[in-house]
């Protein structure tokens, strides 16, 4: 996989966790778009702080994954 796209879905899925663990508003308003397609009201009502981690930890591997292939670590 490019290091780029990790470093891309990592950033991605920062942007989600804290979006779902600092500012549910704008993931519900998200939800309403795409519903039907991705995501489900219960989601997001029952288990944001769940998915909000999820996302989190997600990102940090991505990211660290991405960015230690760049070499920017050494």
């Amino acid at each position: 996989m490019n290091p780029w796209l990790k470093v891309a879905v990592g950033a991605i899925s920062l942007l989600l966790a804290l979006g779902y663990l600092y500012r549910p508003d704008l993931i519900e308003r998200l939800n309403s778009i795409i519903r039907e397609y991705l995501l489900n009201d219960a989601y997001i009502a029952l288990e944001r702080k769940k998915w909000g981690m999820f996302f989190l930890l997600v990102a940090f591997l991505f990211l660290y994954l991405g960015l230690t292939q760049l070499g920017v670590f050494r």
